[in-house]
């Protein structure tokens, strides 16, 4: 991000995420790199599709899934905190949520579809807050944060994850 002002409240380890965002237009980023997401998903061989990297590592699908489930769960808070919603929210443990799906086999149609819901929903969202919506500070697993950072923090993830499917995958 070229405006470090956001910095400064932000928790320390958003700011890798916050780093590998070009502009201050949340909305500009949140569409670029969910064409860039989708770009690389199809570039990636179906013979690679489902297998991990590395023992222990996930499957390109499996980081596609958390991509995903992180997205929801940041536009839920963002949902949240832009209705002034003070209750704190808690944390997830992402291993256990891709663990569960254990058995599930995802092609890459149905996840880029998939993907490409969930970013639809997150841009209608944060395309009807205002400047008090974006700006409120709620607390989420334990962390103050603003839907400002929430909005960055899902393309900044988005960002590090396409990245490792680039290096890892292709």
């Amino acid at each position: 991000m070229q405006d470090k002002s956001i910095y400064a409240s932000a928790p320390k380890y958003y700011h890798y995420y916050f780093d590998l965002i070009e502009s201050n237009d949340l909305l500009h980023e949140l569409k670029l790199n969910e064409q860039q997401l989708i770009e690389t998903i199809a570039s990636i061989p179906d013979s690679k599709w489902h297998m991990a990297y590395a023992e222990g590592k996930w499957t390109a699908a499996e980081v596609v899934r958390h991509i995903i489930e992180t997205e929801r769960i940041f536009a839920y808070r963002a949902l949240r905190f832009s209705r002034f919603d003070a209750t704190p929210l808690p944390g997830f443990d992402e291993n256990k949520y891709i663990a569960g799906l254990d058995s599930m086999q995802f092609s890459k149609a149905q996840i880029t579809r998939e993907f490409q819901a969930v970013r639809q929903a997150t841009l209608s969202l944060f395309e009807t807050m205002n400047a008090a919506m974006l700006g409120y500070m709620g607390n989420a697993n334990g962390t103050p944060v603003s839907n400002e950072m929430l909005g960055y923090m899902i393309a900044g993830h988005t960002a590090h994850h396409a990245g490792i499917l680039r290096k890892r995958y292709l």
